[in-house]
């Protein structure tokens, strides 16, 4: 069994690029993902096909909390489904120096490392590295491939600085910056042949503090209040959110949003069955976020009090 680790800062794309590798390889490895927050939001997009096994590491991160029961699950995948291929995508804060040490000790003939890919926005490489200098330091120092994101629409200047300054932070990774989407098959399948041997270089720092959580069975009355709520989320009213995504109902419809590089999307969701939210950053003002949502309980609780109220007239 042959291990990928795909890691990057919030935001990053590693789902979307995990999917891409995953179709232009043909390939059908176990995924392993590593959620933050309560939320399975990342594997049901991989999933989403039917034909991708994806197991869910949630609230620990399996380079520090997790790290054992992480180790011993590699273990029990190689023995039980042994797959040709296991994808392992950390959360967006987990450092890869750590990931790539932990993996090593369960190593062997059967169970090897390939270089692990680190997926970098330009747009946000900056801002991020000011604000989690030790976690993204760390993960493009211990890069096999760097492959930029995001940059079909992006000025070539922003390409070539951000470039410079990854091989001044590391000289011996691959850096990608063409567009993923435009590469050939064959360096697709290269991602997933042995190269030169792993070489971790674990943090022994305490690390940037991080704070999430996670919110379910919340609604809005209308997409407007969510195109708002975001706009607010990017101002700084709920405090320093670097990355937030969930499902939820609007009004009648069910629709997905996603927060990263102080930009926001949405679009519609299919066959959702219940709502999870996920905020990420710092100094995060939950009762502030909260206080924006409906809760499906208080719904429940209208609801019931006016079959009450109808008494005798109620049927169903």
């Amino acid at each position: 069994m042959k291990i990928l680790v795909v890691s990057g800062f919030l935001g990053a794309g590693k789902t979307t690029f995990i999917k891409e590798l995953i179709r232009r390889t043909g390939q059908s490895p176990v995924v392993m993902e590593n959620e933050l927050g309560e939320t399975d939001l990342d594997s049901r997009e991989i999933s989403a096909d039917g034909q991708t096994d994806v197991l869910e590491f949630m609230e620990g991160c399996v380079c520090c909390s997790m790290k054992e029961s992480f180790a011993s699950s590699v273990i029990t995948i190689s023995a039980t489904l042994a797959p040709e291929y296991l994808v392992v995508e950390p959360s967006g804060v987990g450092r890869l120096g750590n990931i790539l040490g932990n993996l090593r000790k369960v190593c062997y003939e059967q169970i090897r490392l390939l270089p692990p890919v680190v997926i970098v926005t330009p747009r946000s490489l900056q801002t991020n590295l000011s604000l989690y200098g030790d976690i993204c330091s760390d993960q493009i120092r211990n890069a096999g491939v760097v492959v930029l994101s995001k940059i079909e629409n992006e000025d070539a200047q922003v390409i070539a600085e951000t470039v410079e300054q990854l091989r001044a932070m590391n000289s011996s990774a691959q850096i990608l910056d063409t567009p993923y989407g435009e590469m050939p098959t064959e360096w697709w399948d290269s991602l997933l042949q042995d190269g030169r041997e792993v070489q971790p270089r674990i943090s022994r720092e305490a690390g940037d503090e991080i704070d999430q959580f996670s919110l379910r069975d919340i609604s809005l009355r209308s997409e407007s209040d969510l195109i708002i709520f975001l706009q607010e989320l990017l101002a700084g009213h709920f405090g320093g959110v670097s990355r937030a995504k969930g499902v939820l109902q609007a009004g009648r419809q069910w629709l997905r949003f996603d927060v990263a590089d102080s930009l926001y999307a949405i679009r519609g969701e299919e066959n959702a069955e219940r709502a999870q939210c996920v905020f990420i950053g710092r100094e995060l003002r939950r009762d502030r976020i909260e206080e924006r949502f409906e809760r499906k309980e208080s719904v429940l609780r209208v609801m019931t009090y006016g079959m009450k109220e109808m008494g005798d007239e109620w049927e169903v």
